[in-house]
């Protein structure tokens, strides 16, 4: 009987262990709802949020608040990983400074966004002000691309390095023939992590004054003042929504440009 049930489990597409979670959680949300905070509605049924999706009115005013916060984070997410890049890039070029850009990367991801970005709301002031959106999603990305990114470029085969040596080749030549491509596949894997946390970084600056009033952290501060949970989920739902977005972007172009893993 075992051996009878392997097979279909391995033709099983990944669609439907994904699908049937989706269900399951939808339905434990839908019992919590109703049986126990029926009388406070802090959850709010799966009906009453899904009819918040189908407001065209309240698409519009998403649509336009989503527009600034991904914009921030998409500007953050790329000057963050070109920090990240270069600086793994230098290590490797310049092993002396290793010691240093290790200190940086830890610091960077040590220090809490919700402590600094006050901070960095009041020091961009109303020149950007949008500022410190940018900048809380530069260091959310910042240490998991500096990692990923050296942890790629370390995992070069040995023997190729050592050919292009022989070879006569440079520190730059390797980089450039062997280390890149091999570091390719951790660097992308880095990256999709770096997604969603760019956009939550750019979401928390929000919370904390930068972007404007169009934004979706002021959205979720609004539904949040008025205690309008339905608002407050669909929001939430949203938000998951445009991060699992970009982590699959990034996913899709990694299978473009390394065709020959299958991560």
């Amino acid at each position: 009987m075992t051996r009878e049930r392997q097979p279909w489990l391995r033709r099983r597409s990944p669609l439907t262990g994904g699908a049937a979670g989706v269900l399951a959680i939808v339905a434990v949300w839908w019992v919590a709802s109703v049986v126990l905070f029926q009388g406070s509605g802090a959850i709010p049924t799966p009906p009453s949020v899904v009819a918040e999706f189908l407001d065209p009115q309240r698409w519009s005013s998403t649509v336009t608040n989503a527009t600034s916060t991904v914009t921030s984070a998409a500007q953050g997410y790329l000057w963050g990983n070109l920090a990240a890049i270069a600086l793994a890039v230098l290590v490797l070029l310049v092993p002396r400074l290793e010691e240093l850009a290790n200190q940086i990367a830890i610091v960077s991801y040590c220090i809490p966004l919700v402590a600094i970005g006050p901070v960095i709301v009041i020091v961009a002031g109303r020149d950007a002000p949008s500022g410190a959106s940018v900048v809380l999603a530069a260091m959310s990305v910042f240490f998991t691309t500096v990692v990923g990114c050296l942890v790629g470029l370390r995992a070069a085969p040995r023997a190729s390095v050592d050919l292009v040596r022989a070879y006569g080749g440079t520190a730059w030549t390797t980089l450039r023939k062997v280390r890149v491509i091999s570091a390719l596949p951790s660097l992308f894997a880095a990256l999709r992590i770096a997604a969603p946390a760019a956009f939550l970084g750019a979401i928390l600056a929000e919370y904390l004054g930068s972007g404007g009033d169009s934004t979706l952290g002021r959205a979720l501060i609004a539904a949040q003042t008025q205690s309008d949970a339905p608002l407050l989920w669909y929001l939430a739902l949203v938000s998951g929504l445009i991060s699992g977005v970009g982590y699959l972007l990034v996913g899709i172009v990694a299978r473009i440009v390394t065709p020959w893993t299958s991560a």
